[in-house]
């Protein structure tokens, strides 16, 4: 299995996007700057440096762009004399003593070893204050004085744009401007194709769950907070596919309950129409018109009952249904149960066994409701119990839980019907046997349990059926 990466963030791309960026914009600045500064220097960037006018074979190098900028070399003697000048000379200076060179270099002597110095001459007598390095080469006796402009370091930045005319300085700013732009142009290009990708594919998918579809699900790898939004709509998909999916099976459940009922409802009506003709056409005799009448009450009372179910279903099956609930002493609403039960279990030959604690447990639960579970319960193992002979009903709390169990030693559940005992009209029977009940009981009281919080579950357990009520202790 292939292990995932660590994904970077948004945040991360775009500090490494903008380190990138300025990178370049470094990069592509100096880059300019020297093609702008070879260009100036005629090819050369020597040329633009006072220190590398001469050669180190004493030799003079072009000095086109050193003049044009008020530059001169002065070649003096082992005395300090102005033996050449080279370029346009700005002073009147005409020799130099030891103790003169001495002093503007800040030196006690003159050192001739291949290096120069830039110093300062406070003694000129024009206007305009100039510099010289002092250049050595060969022997003593060859010293240079390379002299230019002093304002020349303060715009140091400005010659190098320049070439004396101007013209080249807007024409760096506009090609340097061009690069800066596209450079942002393509970062940001790069940066909506990466961002717009996944975009696009939630705005697609969105549509598709708007459209009806409801097996979306995105798939893209990317930043972290895009990843962390596709999960996030994938989840949403899976939901509202499981709570539509969940409406439907309400929908269809609702449709089979109302065609449950209709078919339940139509033998007691027919019953009754067909005794209800009998009478009007003084079909019955005397003797029979007990047992009609009773007939025809019997299924009144059915529908009845049906009717009444199906309803009771239907309001537990709302979210806005509330239970009317109070503090209750469960062990007294199970004993009173209990008693009133009591003979007509007795009645059929069977053991009723009860297991009651004395002291109270308390919960909160909605009395009626509530009572209605163990009757129902009650009536159903006392019921279909027909080749047992015991029915036990164990109540007992532990650990903030309240424990009903209600038990028969008759025949097991068939297992096929198990896992459907709890649905509407459900019968473990294979033919539809009126006999007196709805197919709803068992239902209504899971219902009823989950309104409360709590569970109602079958199980088999040493050869008895048991019915497992759990609910939550009032602590």
């Amino acid at each position: 299995m292939k292990k995932n990466k660590r994904k970077k963030s948004i945040f991360s791309r775009l500090v490494k996007s903008y380190v990138i960026f300025l990178a370049l914009s470094i990069f592509l600045y100096f880059v300019v700057a020297i093609v702008f500064l070879i260009k100036m220097g005629n090819g050369d960037v020597g040329n633009m440096s006072p220190q590398s006018i001469v050669q180190d074979d004493g030799s003079i190098k072009d000095l086109n762009v050193f003049e044009k900028n008020g530059g001169w070399v002065e070649e003096l003697d082992n005395e300090g004399n102005v033996i050449n000048i080279y370029g346009n000379q700005q002073t009147n200076k005409a020799s130099y003593t030891i103790s003169e060179l001495a002093n503007l270099l800040d030196l006690g002597y003159i050192d001739y070893d291949n290096y120069g110095v830039i110093i300062k001459n406070p003694k000129e007598q024009t206007k305009k204050s100039y510099s010289a390095c002092v250049r050595c080469v060969g022997n003593p006796e060859k010293v240079f004085l390379v002299c230019y402009p002093s304002d020349m370091v303060d715009y140091k930045i400005t010659f190098q744009l320049t070439d004396g005319n101007g013209g080249s300085a807007g024409s760096f700013i506009l090609v340097l401007a061009a690069l800066f732009l596209t450079e942002v142009l393509l970062i940001s290009l790069y940066l909506k194709r990466h961002i717009d990708k996944p975009i696009k594919q939630l705005m697609s998918g969105m549509d598709e769950v708007s459209n009806g579809e409801r097996d979306v699900v995105l798939d893209y790898n990317t930043d972290k907070e895009f990843e962390d939004i596709r999960d996030k709509f994938n989840r949403m998909a899976r939901k509202l596919k499981e709570s539509e999916d969940e409406k439907h099976q309400i929908e269809q459940r609702r449709n089979q309950m109302l065609l449950e009922l209709a078919h339940d409802i139509k033998n007691p009506v027919a019953s009754i129409k067909s005794s209800v003709t009998a009478l009007n056409e003084g079909l019955v005799s005397d003797d029979k018109l007990k047992d009609y009448y009773r007939t025809i009450d019997m299924k009144a009372e059915r529908i009845r009952t049906l009717t009444e179910d199906m309803n009771t279903s239907l309001k537990l099956e709302s979210d806005s249904y509330e239970l009317v609930r109070e503090e209750k002493d469960v062990c007294e609403i199970v004993r009173r149960i209990c008693v009133e039960f009591y003979e007509d279990i007795t009645a059929t030959g069977k053991d009723f066994d009860i297991n009651i604690p004395e002291e109270p447990c308390m919960a909160s639960v909605d009395e009626k409701l509530f009572g209605r579970v163990i009757n129902n319960l009650l009536a159903n193992a006392n019921k279909y119990n027909s080749s047992g002979k015991l029915i036990v009903l164990n109540l007992s709390s532990e650990n903030s839980e309240i424990l009903i169990e209600v038990m028969d030693d008759g025949e097991a559940i068939d297992e096929e019907f198990v896992p459907k005992m709890f649905d509407e009209f459900a019968r473990g029977d294979k033919t539809r046997k009126t006999d007196g009940g709805t197919g709803l009981g068992l239902a209504i009281s899971r219902k009823i349990m989950e309104k409360h919080n709590g569970s109602l579950k079958y199980i088999r357990a040493e050869e008895m059926n048991c019915f497992c009520v759990r609910l939550n202790a009032q602590t």
